[in-house]
């Protein structure tokens, strides 16, 4: 009986440590799915916010999109007063350029270009109806080539403006302090 019982008692011994085994896998495997689970948890908030962000992006676009519908439909209203008078007091300032040390401003005049608007793909880079006033582009440019060949690069007869010479320059320190 003896061996009988070390065999009962060896079966048992195996028995138990194969179940202590079985369960330290099984509490492993359950540590690793948690672990696994808490990343995916973070994951999907994370991806929850971002959409948040992007739908309420898409609600700004849209306003945006909207707004902009709206504006082009309206008529660019310049002036309640006569034609003449308010073409005299109105001035439209096209401004290239930021006045840094060294800079120099530089005035230039433009005009829109005779026939441009009649022509079948004219493209003009801004309102047409701000043409019949004053527009001048004031460039911040370290010399006047500079200026001019922004100016020109921006302003063309390509988008139906011509660029006449320019009438005034001051220095980047003082217009940086004038307004």
């Amino acid at each position: 009986m003896t061996s009988e019982m070390l065999l009962a008692l060896f079966c048992i011994g195996a028995t138990l440590l194969f179940l202590a085994v079985r369960r330290g896998l099984i509490l492993r495997t359950d540590q690793e799915i948690r672990r696994t689970g808490a990343i995916l948890v973070a994951e999907r908030d994370a991806l929850e916010r971002q959409a948040n962000e992007l739908e309420s992006m898409q609600a700004d676009i849209d306003a945006m999109k909207a707004k902009l519908v709206e504006l082009s439909t309206d008529k660019l209203v310049l002036s309640r007063r006569g034609g003449k008078r308010a073409a005299a007091s109105r001035r439209f300032i096209h401004e290239i350029g930021r006045p840094e040390p060294g800079r120099k401003c530089f005035v230039f005049r433009l005009a829109m270009a005779p026939g441009f608007v009649a022509q079948p793909d004219a493209k003009a880079v801004v309102h047409p109806a701000i043409w019949q006033f004053e527009n001048v582009a004031q460039v911040w440019a370290a010399d006047f080539a500079a200026a001019q060949m922004l100016t020109r690069s921006i302003f063309h007869e390509g988008v139906g403006v011509t660029v006449s010479g320019e009438d005034a320059e001051e220095d980047a320190v003082a217009g940086a302090a004038a307004p």
